[in-house]
This record gives structure tokens, sequence and C-alpha cells, in this order.
């Protein structure tokens, strides 16, 4: 299991990255959407975990890329934003799969996958 975190904030990136590789995953880090969509492109994840507002390629766009890309579109989506609900209704709007509001217990980011990789297709 892949999982890609994307977000400009390094302390919050590494963290997610810490709690997602002690359930086991393969993490892969990026520090912004261009950067996230160059590792994706090498090693599509299974998840990706994004923050919404980051310089150039906003995660919301992240989300649209995705969805509309053939190898990607299948990528469960978690955006974890501090954002307002204009933009989380954009998020979701864009395709991904639950957005969880900052600050985001692990417990609560890892029971969040966890129940999107058991949903039925």
């Amino acid at each position: 299991m892949t999982a890609l975190v994307v977000d400009d904030a390094t302390q919050i990136r590494h963290l997610f990255a810490r709690i997602l590789r002690g359930a086991g995953m393969q993490v892969l880090e990026a520090r912004s959407g261009v950067a996230a969509l160059e590792l994706a492109h090498t090693t599509p994840p299974d998840v990706v975990v994004t923050d919404i507002e980051m310089p150039g390629l906003s995660g919301i766009d992240l989300c649209r890329i995705f969805r509309d890309h053939a190898t990607l579109r299948n990528s469960l989506i978690v955006v974890v934003s501090g954002a307002g609900t204009t933009q989380r209704d954009e998020a979701v709007a864009a395709g991904c799969d639950v957005v969880l509001s900052k600050p985001c217990s692990p417990a609560l980011l890892l029971a969040t996958i966890q129940r999107l990789l058991v949903r039925p297709s």
C-alpha cells in the first residue's frame, strides 16, 4: 500500500508520513501539488493525503487532476485542511473522498483511511 502525503508545511507532512509508515504503508512525500504529480506519475499511490492551500497547484487542483487521469483516478484522496467551508466543499466537488479538519488526530486519519479502503466499489 503506497500513500502520498502532500503538504507545504514540513512538520505536518512529516507527522502524517510517520503515522502512515507506522501503519505499514510505503510513504512518498511532496511539498507541493506539482511535486506530488511528478511522484504519482512514477509511483501511483493507493492513498493521497493532501492539504488544500499550497503554493502553485492547490489540493483542489490536485484532486481534479487525479480524477481526470486514467492511472491515478482510483487513488483514495483524503484532504486534511484548516480551510473554510467553501474550500472544503470545492474539494469534495473536485473528487476527494473525505475532508478532515486540521488539527487531525493520528487515530482519526488512520481510521478514515482504513474505512475508505474497505468500502464497497
